[in-house]
């Protein structure tokens, strides 16, 4: 009212006076009237006081000012790289418009609490967009619409909330939300998005819509999470090739559990709570490499990997297992390393291996293996490292490797061997290094593997 009552007075001054001089000190008096009108209306600023670094291809600098918008903080300027430093509370409707040159635009660490939806818009060049290290809780719907980039950045907010339509229409190569408080999806969460890798990364996500991750997707990362299980009806990704559960709370695995995946490869199901792989589970799928260290698994059905004809990498350390099928990864014949570590494994049966022979790593160190068939090491061919260390082996027979055309490492250190009979040319003939310490050697055994290795 008092700021009218002035505009009226001045008005009415104005048509008395002659001066130009008058007549600029009236122009005058009335911005600055109309621009405190607008301060005590409480008028939204976005940007106050903020400090501004700036590059383009030819140079760069720094400025600082207040505007509702950010354009027009460095009229003029044809800038493609922006970080804001200062305190944004809030980001209001067309707080980031219409700057054609943006191509990465950082406000991380600013403060920010909330997005007005139509904050961003008319940001052809976006290429990336770092929001990381708020204190966003909410990502309302139609806040992030129409945006094509290759990476956005909200990890480390708050956010427990995203609304429907939160990311409509958006493109976007990666997008990062890790770090947050979120602890369910809706199913319309990410309409009509195109989005190649999704990071959830340790938030608390114990509830997935169908249909709320994107059909699209190719790489997706859920670990420290508390999902349960995997539903083929929320997990229907036929181009996914990552899937990262570690560090949930899966207690088990159906058959058909991962139907809707056809095209995995890489697999992710470490430190869990499984304490069964089931037959039918991974059968005849695509994955290369498979994780299921730190779990509580206790038993493995025969047919459990089956036809995984192009499985590398086979991943079951930390578990409790007590025995060693042979018959497990019927089928695989790509298989190149197995880790068995950390288990309650007590025999190595006959041609344990005989699925995969051109394995070329073999762990099986820190169980309790006390047996080894004189068979146990048909058919594998040339192995890099096989590793029996911290076991309670004391016997190791001539004839353990008689088929196996080279070792490169055997680690046999920290058992319970006290000699090695027989001919150790014969014993150790194909191995490159033997290591052999920790043990508990007779010294008449000591003095004859010096002096074989000596010669």
């Amino acid at each position: 009212m008092i700021c009218l009552l002035q505009i009226y007075k001045y008005g009415d001054h104005s048509v008395q006076a002659t001066s130009v001089y008058n007549m600029r000190a009236l122009l005058l008096k009335f911005t600055l009237c109309i621009f405190l009108c607008k301060i005590s209306n409480g008028e939204e600023i976005t940007f106050k006081n903020v400090t501004i670094e700036w590059l383009n291809p030819s140079k760069n600098g720094t400025i600082t000012g207040t505007s509702d918008n950010l354009k027009k903080i460095i009229a003029g300027e044809e800038w493609s790289v922006v970080k804001v430093s200062g305190k944004i509370p809030v980001l209001y409707e067309k707080s980031v418009t219409d700057i054609p040159s943006l191509k990465n635009l950082e406000l991380s660490g600013v403060s920010l609490e909330e997005i007005k939806p139509g904050a961003f818009g008319n940001l052809p060049l976006l290429k990336g967009l770092n929001l990381s290290g708020n204190s966003l809780t909410e990502i309302k719907s139609d806040t992030f619409t129409d945006l094509n980039m290759f990476i956005f950045d909200l990890k480390d907010n708050a956010i427990s909330s995203l609304q429907p339509a939160a990311f409509k229409n958006l493109k976007v190569e990666l997008l990062i939300l890790d770090s947050n408080k979120l602890t369910k999806l809706s199913s319309d969460v990410f309409e009509n998005v195109t989005i190649d890798i999704l990071r959830l990364v340790s938030n608390h996500l114990h509830t997935i819509a169908p249909n709320a991750l994107p059909a699209n997707l190719r790489h997706l990362r859920l670990d420290h999470n508390k999902i349960e299980e995997i539903d083929p009806e929320i997990f229907d990704m036929p181009q996914l090739v990552t899937l990262a559960l570690s560090f949930n709370s899966l207690k088990f695995l159906r058959p058909g559990d991962l139907k809707n995946l056809p095209g995995l490869i890489f697999v992710q199901l470490d430190n869990n709570q499984l304490e069964e792989i089931a037959g039918a589970v991974f059968n005849g799928t695509g994955i290369r490499f498979l994780t299921l260290h730190r779990n509580k698994i206790v038993k493995i059905e025969s047919q459990a990997f089956d036809n995984m004809s192009d499985i590398r990498a086979f991943q079951i350390d930390h578990n409790n297992l007590t025995f060693w099928d042979n018959n497990w990864l019927k089928g695989t014949p790509k298989l190149n390393d197995i880790v068995a570590s950390f288990n309650q494994i007590a025999e190595i049966p006959d041609e344990a291996f005989k699925n995969f022979p051109h394995l070329r790593t073999i762990d099986l160190s820190w169980n309790k293996i006390r047996t080894i068939s004189t068979k146990a090491f048909y058919k594998l061919k040339r192995v890099d490292d096989l590793d029996l260390s911290n076991n309670e082996i004391s016997n190791w027979s001539l004839d353990l490797l008689t088929n196996v055309t080279s070792i490169r490492n055997l680690h046999l250190s920290n058992n319970k061997l006290k000699c090695i009979d027989g001919d150790l040319a014969k014993v150790f003939g194909i191995v490159g290094y033997a290591y052999l310490w920790d043990n508990p050697w007779d010294d008449n055994c000591v003095q004859k593997i010096l002096n074989f290795h000596q010669n």
